[in-house]
């Protein structure tokens, strides 16, 4: 605000209005159009107007009483009642509403608790449910369009607190010189609170205008007012994105997708360690999480990374330290064989819903045993879990790996291809690999054992990671062709293994269920009915292999694969 300025008097002349009520706001998301109510006696009207109404930043010093004054003074301006509220953001720890464009908040007041799911882009909200208790899974939303919608996206994952709002909203009214309301106000000063701040942000203070019926000069000869004389700027549009900013959130700052940019003339050691590094960071982002059982998704992008860790120590040969190598293979061995209990109880929990709905009705209800003794064992198995993600061994394996990746000089002794430009390594790595799963592939036999096909889904998972590990290497599109053509083969491949552990593992769940005992009897019938089931589908994902198989072995994806790698590791040799 300029100097000389602050005691300027701004005088309207208009008629009275011929209606007085709250006023009805903006976008919840976009502006601060959440923060307006409409007043009832006993909740928030989930139709307020969505328009978007001008409004200002103020200096930090301009409380309701100054500003009146500003305005006018008690003949030209009036203060009116504060209200306190709150305003929280939710969305998935992986931002899946915000990929689909889309926000989920919460807003409190004294009238009672509104939640709304709107586009990002603003516009009027798909839904709004009066809602009071903290969000958590979409289904403990109310039976509405704006759960179904969250829930689509949301999938498996938990809704999430990614900041909160509070603040107070005070009234005001700009007056003519009858006394008659031709603008209305409302100032409103908030902070932010989010995990991770030590102390509440607090945010400029925001006025907004409100037109009054009949009164649009007046609005317009006020907002050119404080916009020209005042100086004062006109508030953001985006509440949202500001909020994120104060909680020092970035929208969309994690996937478990690997995310890195490699150079093809950088060092194999060099991008090696970049690839790694970008695992660590998603592997350390979903520990927390996973000890708190948030939503089983944690625990899955944390076994993930860690999978996709000990296989770029395997299948990145020669460019790390030998006895490096050999030491972390080991070490995140251990990470693997502790998180692996607990996700396979996740597996079959979250399979329980569609295992009922394969048996017949009348023993869908026998299940009911098994999902006791699974969430028996959950409890138990997610307990030792809890304790070994914050063990002194766990917090070791993430320092010793930050101090390798992070070092200038590699201990030990150097690898013969560290130094070599990582396009050549790579595309040597992905041609050898590939080569060995057509080889595999080729010599499975329709009446051949299971574990032809374990081992070539181990080869493919193996390229797959390989791939994704390098793809910035290569053309987008052309790698897109291709790691579609595998995916095809791996899900086959994938579910033809699922349904055997599956199947094994609830023969094993069976003999936890006494079959001479009345009570329990039921239960191991449906186990057996469950397991049949299981073992036909298996069948049918066998005689789709071929078919598989032959679209991953066509002319056309051999030709990719000769194209991106074979001729690389041909210019270079």
């Amino acid at each position: 605000m300029c100097a000389g300025k602050s005691e300027r008097v701004f005088l309207v002349s208009s008629a009275l209005p011929t209606h007085v009520g709250y006023a009805r706001q903006s976008d919840p998301n976009q502006c601060l159009g959440a923060l307006w109510l409409r007043r009832c006696p006993c909740r928030i009207d989930p139709h307020m107007n969505e328009s978007i109404d001008s409004g200002f930043l103020l200096p930090q010093n301009v409380g309701a009483e100054r500003l009146a004054k500003q305005l006018g003074g008690e003949s030209h301006s009036r203060v009116g009642e504060s209200t306190e509220f709150s305003l929280r953001f939710f969305d998935s720890f992986d931002w899946r509403l915000h990929a689909a464009g889309l926000r989920c908040l919460q807003l409190r007041a004294p009238q009672g608790a509104l939640v709304k799911l709107k586009p990002a882009e603003g516009g009027a909200p798909l839904d709004a449910v009066a809602y009071a208790p903290e969000l958590a899974w979409p289904a403990d939303l109310p039976d509405s369009r704006l759960r179904t919608e969250v829930a689509k996206r949301l999938d498996m994952r938990v809704l999430l607190p990614l900041a909160t709002v509070r603040g107070e909203a005070t009234d005001l009214s700009v007056l003519n010189e009858d006394e008659k309301t031709v603008v209305r106000l409302q100032l409103l000063t908030m902070r932010v609170e989010a995990e991770g701040l030590e102390e509440a942000r607090t945010l400029w203070p925001r006025l907004r205008l409100v037109p009054v019926t009949g009164y649009q000069r007046d609005l317009d000869k006020l907002t050119t007012y404080l916009s020209e004389e005042m100086e004062w700027p006109q508030s953001p549009d985006c509440l949202f994105d500001e909020v994120m900013a104060a909680a020092g959130r970035e929208p969309g700052d994690y996937s478990s997708k690997l995310n890195v940019r490699l150079r093809p003339d950088q060092t194999a050691a060099d991008a090696t360690r970049t690839i790694l590094r970008d695992l660590l960071a998603t592997l350390e982002r979903n520990i927390s999480g996973t000890r708190a059982d948030l939503d089983s998704e944690f625990l899955h992008d944390l076994r993930v990374a860690t999978r996709r860790t000990r296989s770029a120590l395997s299948q990145i040969k020669q460019v790390l330290p030998e006895e490096l190598v050999a030491d972390f293979k080991q070490r995140f061995a251990w990470l693997g064989q502790v998180t692996g209990p607990v996700r396979d109880l996740d597996v079959f929990l979250l399979e329980l819903p569609r295992y009922r709905a394969s048996l017949p009705g009348s023993m869908a209800g026998d299940l009911d045993g098994l999902e006791d003794l699974l969430r028996n064992a959950h409890g138990k198995e997610q307990a030792l879990l809890k304790r070994k993600l914050g063990s002194a061994e766990m917090r070791k394996l993430i320092a010793d790996w930050h101090e390798v990746l992070d070092a200038d000089v590699l201990p030990g002794e150097p690898a013969a291809l560290a130094d070599r430009p990582v396009e050549e390594v790579a595309s040597q790595r992905i041609w050898r690999m590939y080569k060995k799963v057509l080889k595999a592939g080729r010599a499975v036999t329709a009446d051949g054992p299971a574990e032809e096909m374990h081992e070539l889904r181990k080869d493919c998972k193996k390229l797959r990671y390989l791939i994704e590990f390098f793809r910035s290497l290569y053309p987008g599109k052309e790698l897109k062709d291709l790691i579609r053509a595998l995916k095809v083969l791996l899900d086959n491949l994938g579910e033809f293994q699922d349904l055997e552990v599956q199947a094994d593992k609830l023969r094993s769940f069976a003999k936890d269920f006494v079959p001479e005992n009345p009570h329990t009897m039921p239960t191991v019938l449906a186990i057996g009915a469950l397991v049949a089931d299981l073992l036909r589908h298996q069948q049918a994902a066998h005689e789709r292999f071929a078919d598989c198989f032959d679209a991953f072995d066509s002319a056309e994806n051999r030709a990719r694969y000769t194209h991106l790698f074979k001729h690389k590791v041909a210019r270079r040799s």
